[in-house]
């Protein structure tokens, strides 16, 4: 278990952090790891006061998941 948390809390987290801001031009924002945010939907997400979507920080880390699985599936099939 603490490998599966060290990859979804350090390497989904900070990858999620970098990337749907960039993705998305703003429009979805990553809820810092120390927040204490509620009120987010099942898909965790919620909407702030400016119209930008919030993402949970547990959403996060599978979130940023998603790159490098496409990326380590494109290896393994070129390879």
């Amino acid at each position: 278990m603490v490998i599966i948390d060290f990859i979804l809390e350090v390497i989904g987290y900070t990858t999620a952090r970098l990337i749907l801001p960039l993705i998305t031009r703003g429009k979805v924002r990553v809820e810092p790891a120390s927040s204490t945010e509620t009120g987010f939907n099942w898909l965790g997400f919620k909407r702030v006061s400016d119209g930008a979507l919030l993402c949970h920080a547990p959403m996060e880390g599978w979130f940023g998941l998603i790159p490098w699985v496409l990326v380590i599936a494109l290896v393994v099939l070129i390879a």
